[in-house]
């Protein structure tokens, strides 16, 4: 229970105050302990973070998997369509989550930046082999044109990050026209029709 405390409060405080300011002591203060009670549990300041930042992306990346589960069925141009609404939705009613991410993610420590990395990269593997599955049948039923898939999930997943950076800069009203923008101009770059 201690130990989820302590993930908790150093989430919150991360999206309040950024790394360097949420400080081990000032984390103990909150959840009700003495800071060397914390390790306890992890080994280090960084440690605290990299649990957080994990939690953050099974969380966000559990989200993205049940959408692409709901929509299985439908064609390849609404499953993408759903992944970027889902994205975005995710973002746009989660912004404690999404401001805490986006200071592991950006503003993180030196010490923290290959481990973020290589936890980035192995969380992204999943959603790779499910959209190389949807870019597959999509091909397969000449939805889409016969390209790498490998391309293909590449352009996506980039068109997934520069909607993140969209939604960090915009207000809502502006980000939805983007969104709208953007992927009518990305699926007619990829679509058989166009």
């Amino acid at each position: 229970m201690t130990k989820n405390k302590i993930k908790e409060v150093a989430y919150r405080q991360l999206a309040e105050k950024g790394y360097d300011r949420a400080t081990l002591s000032s984390i103990a203060k909150e959840v009700g302990i003495k800071t060397p009670s914390i390790y306890a549990f992890y080994k280090s300041k960084e440690d605290v973070f990299m649990a957080v930042y994990k939690d953050l992306l099974e969380d966000y990346y559990s989200y993205i998997k049940c959408v692409i589960g709901k929509i299985k069925n439908s064609t390849v141009k609404e499953q993408l369509y759903e992944i970027l609404i889902g994205l975005s939705h995710y973002h746009l009613t989660q912004p404690e989550k999404t401001q805490a991410y986006t200071k592991l993610a950006f503003f993180l420590a030196p010490t923290l930046n290959s481990e973020i990395q290589e936890t980035f990269s192995e969380m992204e593997k999943d959603l790779c082999k499910l959209l190389e599955n949807t870019f597959a049948s999509g091909i397969e039923k000449e939805e889409i044109k016969n390209q790498p898939i490998e391309d293909l999930i590449a352009s996506f997943l980039c068109l997934m990050d520069g909607i993140f950076l969209e939604l960090i800069y915009y207000q809502e009203d502006k980000f939805k026209r983007r969104l709208e923008q953007v992927w009518s101009i990305y699926w007619n770059g990829i679509s058989k029709e166009s």
